[in-house]
């Protein structure tokens, strides 16, 4: 997979799981989850994860415990994940 793909794969299943604003979801959980479909023992995962943080598209919460999506950036999302082929 390459980059844009992981980080796509990464806001895909924060969309699937409603994580907008304060409702986020668990960092452990994410990884194991998307572990079935990233390779390298989830180090991609971690490192896409922060360049969508860098990007402020993924908002980190609770010393980086949690993670939700941007709902400043709600348009920008939804875009990328339909140029991405997701079912939106």
């Amino acid at each position: 997979m390459t980059d844009m793909e992981i980080q796509d794969t990464i806001l895909f299943y924060l969309w699937q799981e409603g994580a907008w604003g304060e409702a986020y979801t668990n960092y452990e959980k994410m990884r194991r989850r998307l572990g079935m479909v990233i390779k390298n023992n989830g180090k991609n995962t971690d490192k896409q994860l922060k360049k969508l943080v860098n990007d402020r598209l993924v908002l980190k919460l609770k010393q980086g415990r949690t993670y939700s999506l941007n709902h400043l950036y709600r348009q920008t999302i939804e875009q990328r994940l339909i140029a991405g082929e997701f079912p939106v």
